[in-house]
């Protein structure tokens, strides 16, 4: 098929880093993939991922604010009506009329190192705007059927608009496309519709927040294998994963867990005490909370085929160590059976410094791809975060 994967980048709660880790995954992909396509989404109200991809033009001024006004690059509809080149210009047109026939999904991609020629040269943007919100409780309006659309199955249609225009991107003959989501923490229709067009989830949490009740939440959104409390059961029609599964909407699976750990400085949050942080022993338990879902859900699971388990670790090792990156190997096509603990942390989740997180912001602000520990300038403690991060995000291309 010459659509390669879709992943959303997603977690329901903020700052996990998932625009961080979308910008950077895309370019890295990128520059070892030179052959394919590379499609980013910003559906994200704030378009941070776009700002940090498209930046400022000539005069200063912010690129994806005036996109999204049509002050830059509009696209034209019929010679009359004028479209901003957006993700909120793509969803407006094709929940309200459905995508013309003369109309190319590809006008709306900006290949981003036109903008950059530091950034590979086939990563194209389908640019966020700051309008997703407010477009949002207008879908949501005609998603229920409120208003006039013009399908039989709005709800089912709606949904899976971002997932209609990815396909059509990768039906483009001799394109080979992979495609990488970021995505709100609210949960609201534009995070469903971004997580109904990926085929697959990467989820990034951070030590310092890691909890059961986080987990526990994140699984009853999404899939409904809990409620926090059964006295709304009777409401429980409303929710996403009742309608994705009565109107036939795939739901992504869970490929990989990145978890960044947690800070070394003792820096006070907002008057919390920096000593609240969670202990080994209740990041231990949370994590074979995650594995029990996964023996009772492993349909909520990527099947990884092609890979083979790394040699177990002795039991001395630290947690990177024992929960160690798998090696790939393409002379075999068996699927993984994983029927512990240690084989299932292994498969599926992945640690990263949380060092990395500074290095990984700053390149972001400048709109740089990961070169920094390039720049003889700056500190050795920052070239070596820079290499961890680097490596870190080549150990993620490598197991997508």
């Amino acid at each position: 098929m010459p659509l390669e994967g879709s992943y959303a980048i997603w977690n329901n709660r903020g700052g996990s880093g998932k625009t961080n880790l979308t910008y950077h995954l895309a370019i890295k992909y990128a520059y070892k993939n030179p052959d394919k396509t590379v499609l980013v989404v910003d559906m994200c109200p704030q378009a941070d991922l776009s700002h940090a991809f498209l930046g400022d033009d000539d005069e200063g001024h912010d690129y994806v604010s005036q996109i999204g006004s049509l002050k830059k690059n509009p696209m034209i509809l019929d010679g009359q009506q004028f479209i901003p080149r957006t993700v909120s210009g793509y969803l407006d047109l094709f929940t309200s009329v459905g995508l013309p026939n003369n109309v190319d999904p590809r006008t709306f991609l900006f290949n981003v190192s036109k903008f950059n020629n530091q950034l590979p040269r086939n990563v194209y943007l389908l640019c966020g705007d700051t309008s997703l919100e407010l477009l949002g409780k207008a879908m949501d309006l005609k998603r229920s059927a409120t208003t006039v659309t013009p399908y039989a199955n709005p709800w089912r249609t709606i949904t899976q608009s971002l997932r209609v225009f990815v396909h059509k991107i990768g039906e483009r003959r001799g394109i080979k496309l992979m495609t990488f989501i970021d995505t709100n923490s609210s949960f609201n229709i534009a995070t469903e519709i971004a997580l109904a067009a990926a085929d697959r989830i990467i989820l990034p949490v951070s030590e310092e927040h890691l909890h059961r009740n986080g987990f526990e939440y994140l699984f009853s959104l999404l899939y409904g294998f809990s409620q926090p409390s059964s006295i709304y059961s009777y409401y429980r029609h409303y929710s996403f994963y009742y309608r994705a599964d009565e109107n036939g909407v795939k739901l992504p699976k869970i490929h990989l867990i990145l978890c960044k750990a947690a800070s070394t400085t003792k820096e006070p949050m907002l008057g919390i005490s920096c000593n609240q942080s969670p202990k080994a022993e209740e990041i231990e338990s949370c994590w074979h909370f995650v594995y029990d879902v996964y023996t009772k859900h492993r349909d909520a699971f990527e099947v990884h085929s092609n890979e083979r388990m790394s040699p177990r670790p002795s039991s001395s090792s630290s947690n990177s160590e024992r929960y160690s990156t798998i090696s790939v190997n393409n002379h075999t096509n068996n699927f993984l059976s994983i029927e512990t603990f240690e084989e299932f942390m292994r498969q599926y989740v992945m640690h990263i410094s949380n060092d990395t997180n500074v290095v990984s912001r700053i390149a972001v602000k400048s709109h740089s791809p990961l070169l920094a520990f390039k720049n003889p300038h700056h500190s050795h403690e920052y070239q070596s975060n820079t290499q961890n991060f680097d490596k870190a995000l080549n150990d993620i291309v490598e197991r997508i």
